[in-house]
């Protein structure tokens, strides 16, 4: 995430290349000085139930700043705060859905506002039954899109059948499923029943707990962080075909 706040902020990657991890903490404390205002309006809209004041706050940050500024330096800190505060007490899960409801419209409406690059690489996206994690998998989408890539997108909880049917229907590179949510049981099901169904590379940003991928013999590309995914498939022909030529 450093690396990408960094990028994010205009910070050259030639100059993030020469810095220390230390460095880059360093860089991006300063950097958050100047969201921690909003951090704390948010949060306190967030404690009332303010729906207008969290709106307002996020867009005023959104025209300042950018979508993936407000995302990696507001919208993701004050999520981990808020299951913080919610295993405290401090908040209810209504907060929580309210909150995680009004960033799904915003991402959305982030997403259908970049280009759809029909002439990019093509991926299919999916989240398998039982995953819940529908934001995590709404922001890799938009990071994607941003990449250029040409996304289909089936959505949340996709059974095997419903993904056979995309894949045969599909000229795609890949499947690529967000796993934000590692210990669900069902996530390494899912898997070896999709593997067999396609042949093709499945893309999994996330790792799942305790599961043996090579038993795959290599279809099933596991990429642990955001960051790493992202420059994956910023080269997503050359990498895949590095990666099964090895």
């Amino acid at each position: 995430m450093l690396v990408l706040k960094l990028y994010n902020n205009g910070v050259r990657i030639s100059r993030i290349a020469e810095m220390t991890v230390e460095e880059m903490e360093a860089e991006c404390k300063l950097l958050s000085k100047g969201d921690q205002d909003d951090e704390t309006r948010l949060l306190q809209c967030i404690a009332d139930l303010d729906v207008t004041g969290m709106s307002n706050v996020l867009d005023l940050h959104i025209q300042i700043h950018g979508f993936e500024s407000t995302l990696i330096n507001l919208i993701l800190p004050v999520l981990d705060k808020m299951e913080l505060l919610w295993l405290s007490g401090n908040i209810e899960e209504a907060h929580e859905a309210c909150f995680r409801e009004l960033i799904k419209r915003k991402t959305i409406r982030e997403i259908d506002s970049v280009a759809h690059n029909c002439k990019g690489p093509k991926v299919i996206m999916l989240l398998p039954q039982g995953n819940q994690q529908e934001l995590s998998h709404l922001f890799m989408h938009y990071f994607l899109r941003k990449q250029g890539l040409c996304i289909t997108d089936m959505g949340c909880n996709i059974s095997g059948e419903c993904a056979d049917y995309a894949l045969r229907k599909c000229n795609v590179e890949c499947v690529l499923i967000v796993n934000a949510d590692p210990v669900h049981w069902q996530f390494g099901p899912f898997i070896k029943d999709l593997v067999g169904r396609t042949s093709l590379p499945i893309v999994v940003s996330g790792r799942a707990a305790d599961d043996d991928w090579s038993q795959y013999g290599g279809q099933v590309i596991i990429i642990d962080s955001i960051e790493e995914t992202m420059r994956f498939v910023s080269r997503l022909q050359e990498n895949l075909q590095s990666h099964f030529s090895s």
